[in-house]
C-alpha cells in the first residue's frame, strides 16, 4: 500500500527509521507504545497489550495518540514531537516522521518527497 507521506515505494529502511523516531519521541511517557517496523508498515503495541498494524504514517500517529488519554501527556508528546523534528541531529526522514500530524492532510501533501 502506498503511503501518502512516504510515497509509492517504501523500504524496510524507511520503516525502521520511522519506528525509531516514534519510539524516541514517546520514550519515557506513561503508557507509551512500542513501534516495530514491518515489511509493509508498522506494528504498534500499547502498554496494556493492545496492538495495531498500521500501513501509513498517518495511521501510525493516530494509533500512537490513541494510547494516551491524559491531556498533559498529550501536550508533552506534542512538544516532544516538535522538538525532535526541529533538532538538526534528526534531519531528514526522522524529523519529518516526528513532525507529521495526523488528521491534517494538507500537512502531509508532499512532505516526504
Amino acid at each position: 500500500m502506498a503511503d501518502p507521506a512516504l510515497g509509492p515505494v517504501r523500504t524496510m529502511r524507511q520503516h525502521l527509521i520511522v519506528a525509531g523516531a516514534v519510539n524516541a519521541v514517546c520514550a519515557g511517557l506513561p503508557g507509551a507504545p512500542k513501534v516495530t517496523a514491518l515489511k509493509d508498515g508498522w506494528m504498534l503495541t500499547g502498554a496494556a497489550g493492545y496492538s495495531s498494524q498500521c500501513q501509513t504514517l498517518q495511521e501510525l500517529w493516530s494509533a500512537v495518540l490513541g494510547c494516551f488519554t491524559d491531556a498533559s501527556v498529550l501536550e508533552n508528546l506534542r512538544r516532544r514531537r516538535l522538538a525532535y523534528a526541529a533538532d538538526p541531529a534528526h534531519a531528514g526522514l526522522p524529523a519529518r516522521a516526528a513532525g507529521l500530524l495526523p488528521d491534517t492532510p494538507e500537512q502531509t501533501q508532499g512532505a516526504f518527497e
